[in-house]
């Protein structure tokens, strides 16, 4: 820890509590060994090496999607709920997306993801400037989910808070066909059509699912088309495996609320939104491949490569400047050579790679006027981000108990604009970034079911392109730097037959954090600033146990100290405030029961801390608990394989806020939650 020998508290207190659990679990659930089927050896790939999750000094939260059984898949914190340290908001409102951070990184976002790297079937799903939307993901698709916090820039670059590691399921070696249809309240219906086939040289899948939402408030409808593909061949020696995805969306977007609006009816939408029809148009188009081969027996190639459009159109509820259309570029290249060798009694998995990335967005603002009507052009101005990494990684097996994890990495990035709108005079710019990161973690095995481990991790993150706007006008924001973190933490992990545990504290020291604010005669457009350092402490606990064979328990907490250092914004200074945006506390807790070989009933609860709303902490949201219900049966029928479901949302109808906006302008934070929300549905698979 910085300028202090002594052991932090938290990590003192989660030491000793890790080592009590250690014994305990050793004592209490060392006889359950018939569990081993139902919580197998976990395999992680998110520290780019494949490796045991119990070998893995680093805290990894992972997720199989056959623990989701009867869940309405509605968003991913359905699946990220189950990780520590992970916070969600937004389920319902697709205009703005699913809204995702890990240790307080990416808690900034008025809507998507940042600060934190995304990946599908290890191809980067976000942008070159960090930036990365959600919205394009088949959740049926899904087989698992990786989460490794914490800084991991030595590992994938811009991104300080994470990686999501999302895999889909393979690719079966038969032909098949699928279809799903689901339904319920808030307008909600949905079908799904999936096949697959496979010939003598290849096999793939293709999918289409449909949704259409008119949700809980005024002004919330969202119809969207998501398209997915994949193809697999073996190509010149090696397996080449190609993936394609489509989204077509149109959603509007009700805003966010005064308090005196939320408790008066949940349901209404912001004025402006209304007036000035807010909402969004998007059409996203993403082609991956990515091509592997073993070089002998201790060698293997990765290449990786992904190219796509994404044209965007929304309108904001203000005039000037409230209409804002994109068309964006984007594709990158990887690759990355693994090698296993021994070295002076030392067993090291190395592998060397490289990243390079490109962004183009041809970006335009318009006048709004009532019913979004499009005025006159206020914006014309060309952003690229290009990026390059160079990375090392290295997990060696020191001899006896020890482990250790090595990550290196250079990265180099540059975003620019081009004004192409001189009405105003010519704001065009460039900003180059450089940073260097590293990653060091370090454990001892105790036994050949735990480890204790402690790591090391610095980060960084630049501003998003999007995230530069200027508030004086056009081009960037000249005052704004990257953030750079270190982040500490030391941990304990259990695998047995029965039992899975995890247990972190950390501390992150964050630099020059990016904070959102919004001006009052622009509200709902998001601009940032960067506002000294940051101080994260936590504790973070998992555990999944399998009490009886019919009967397995899951639980997740996490504690989180967060609050600034030195602040620095324009005006005040809120040096010693709590971060806006993240719940002191967070419990998950669930009861999932086999009664019968067919059938699954899962009773869940969501328990959340308190929430300020602004860096003044001067507003926040009441803590809350949530409980969900599931019930799902799978089984044979004509032939066929038949899964219904029905689930609860919200089973006790409780008023709580949904999506926070932080450092909205007119104290226009609130973004109602729906109340009780049933929605039922079946797959059938032949």
């Amino acid at each position: 820890m910085e300028g202090d020998s002594r052991t932090h508290p938290a990590a003192a207190a989660a030491l000793a509590i890790g080592n009590g659990l250690a014994a305990t679990a050793s004592l209490l659930f060392g006889s359950l060994a018939h569990a081993g089927q139902v919580l197998p050896p976990l395999e992680v790939t998110s520290p780019r090496i494949e490796v045991p999750w119990v070998q893995t000094p680093a805290g990894i939260g992972a997720v199989s999607t056959t623990v989701l059984q009867g869940d309405p898949q509605l968003a991913l914190d359905e699946a990220l709920v189950r990780v520590p340290g992970v916070y969600a908001q937004n389920r319902y409102n697709l205009n703005q997306g699913l809204r995702l951070s890990i240790r307080g990184f990416g808690s900034r976002a008025s809507f998507g993801v940042r600060g934190i790297r995304v990946l599908l079937d290890d191809v980067p799903l976000t942008m070159p400037d960090g930036q990365t939307d959600l919205d394009a993901l088949d959740l049926a698709l899904l087989d698992r989910v990786e989460v490794l916090r914490g800084p991991t820039s030595a590992l994938y670059g811009n991104g300080a808070g994470g990686v999501v590691g999302l895999q889909t399921r393979a690719i079966p070696e038969r032909r098949y066909g699928r279809v799903d249809l689901a339904g319920g309240e808030l307008g909600d219906r949905r079908w799904r059509i999936e096949a697959g086939g496979i010939g003598e040289r290849f096999s793939g899948l293709g999918a289409i699912a449909r949704r259409s939402l008119d949700g809980h408030r005024t002004n919330m409808a969202a119809d969207s088309t998501i398209g997915s593909g994949r193809l697999r061949a073996s190509v010149a020696g090696g397996t080449l495996d190609l993936s394609i995805n489509t989204l077509d969306i149109d959603a509007l977007d009700p805003g966010g609320l005064t308090l005196a609006e939320a408790q008066a009816d949940t349901s209404a939408a912001h004025p402006g939104a209304v007036r000035f029809a807010v909402g969004e148009r998007i059409e996203h188009q993403r082609l991956a491949a990515r091509w592997s081969q073993s070089l002998g027996a201790d060698t293997d190639l990765h290449l990786r490569g992904w190219a796509g459009e994404r044209e965007f159109a929304n309108r904001l509820p203000f005039s000037g400047g409230g209409q804002t259309v994109f068309d964006r570029r984007f594709g990158g290249l990887g690759a990355q050579m693994s090698h296993r060798f021994e070295t002076a009694g030392l067993a090291h998995t190395l592998s060397v790679g490289s990243d390079l990335e490109a962004q183009r967005d041809a970006r335009a603002r318009f006048d709004n006027a009532d019913g979004g009507v499009r005025g006159a052009q206020t914006l014309d101005q060309d952003e690229r981000a290009r990026g390059l990494g160079i990375y090392l990684v290295d997990q060696v097996a020191l001899g006896g108990p020890w482990v250790a994890a090595l990550g290196l990495r250079h990265d180099r990035i540059r975003l620019e604009v081009d004004d192409d709108f001189m009405d105003d005079g010519d704001d065009s710019g460039t900003r180059d970034f450089s940073e260097t990161s590293i990653n060091l973690g370090i454990g001892r095995r105790l036994g050949s079911s735990a480890l204790l481990f402690a790591r090391y991790g610095t980060g960084f993150e630049t501003p998003t392109n999007n995230e530069l706007a200027n508030p004086d006008g056009g081009g960037f924001n000249p005052d704004l730097e990257s953030a750079a973190a270190r982040n500490t933490e030391i941990g304990l992990k259990l695998d047995r037959a029965a039992l899975r545990l995890e247990l972190v504290a950390y501390r992150v020291r964050n630099d020059d954090e990016l904070v959102r604010y919004e001006l009052d005669d622009q509200p709902g457009r998001s601009f940032y600033r960067n506002a000294g350092s940051t101080e994260r402490d936590g504790i973070e606990l998992s555990v999944a146990w399998q009490a009886l064979p019919s009967l397995n328990l899951y639980g997740v907490y996490s504690f989180n100290d967060y609050r600034y250092g030195d602040h620095a914004p324009d005006e005040d200074d809120h040096g010693g405030k709590t971060l806006p945006g993240i719940p002191r506390q967070q419990l998950f807790v669930e009861a999932a029961w086999a009664p019968q070989p067919h059938w699954l009933a899962r009773l869940q609860a969501v328990a959340l801390d308190r929430v300020y709303a602004d860096d003044a902490n001067s507003a926040h949201v009441a803590g809350y608990v949530v409980a969900n219900a599931r019930l799902s049966w799978e089984g044979e029928v004509a032939g066929a394989r038949v899964q219904p479901w029905l689930a609860l949302n919200n089973l006790f109808d409780i008023d709580y806020t949904d999506n926070l906006r932080v450092n909205a302008a007119f104290g226009r934070y609130y973004e109602p939650a729906a109340g009780r929300v049933i929605i039922g549905g079946v797959s059938v698979a032949f």
